[in-house]
């Protein structure tokens, strides 16, 4: 029993997953989406999200905080340090004249193994659920 319960408790964090929880930002009545940059954020990560963003068919526009624009999207991310960097967490929120109307949050747990991988695919995975 004891072995078990051994086996048990050095498996179960291994078996951590990844996950994405979405609201999806239905009926956007712009096809421009102004992106407020984020300074805390490494470039390479807003570059990424730009170019998902158009991937839908969107024009985007990199604009500062306070800027107006009818339809704006905010991104926080965060990496971690496990065999090598990784995305730990991200946030990616759409507003439409001020009011919030989707969001999509990433989340991954320091033990789960698809932690690893190009940060781009899970910026489209949020993407993909995001924006119809």
């Amino acid at each position: 029993m004891k072995f078990i319960l051994a086996t048990a408790c050095l498996i179960f964090p291994l078996t951590a997953c990844t996950s994405l929880h979405t609201t999806k930002a239905e009926h956007l009545a712009d096809k421009v989406v102004c992106i407020v940059n984020n300074p805390s954020v490494e470039t390479v990560f807003r570059d990424a999200y730009e170019r998902q963003i158009r991937a839908k068919g969107y024009d985007t526009k990199i604009i500062a905080k306070g800027e107006a624009c009818s339809t704006t999207s905010t991104y926080e991310a965060t990496y971690g340090f496990h065999w090598g960097v990784y995305l730990a967490s991200a946030e990616l929120k759409i507003f439409y004249q001020g009011v919030e109307v989707g969001k999509s949050i990433y989340h991954a747990p320091y033990v789960s193994p698809a932690k690893h991988g190009r940060v781009e695919g899970k910026i489209e995975k949020m993407i993909d659920e995001l924006l119809p």
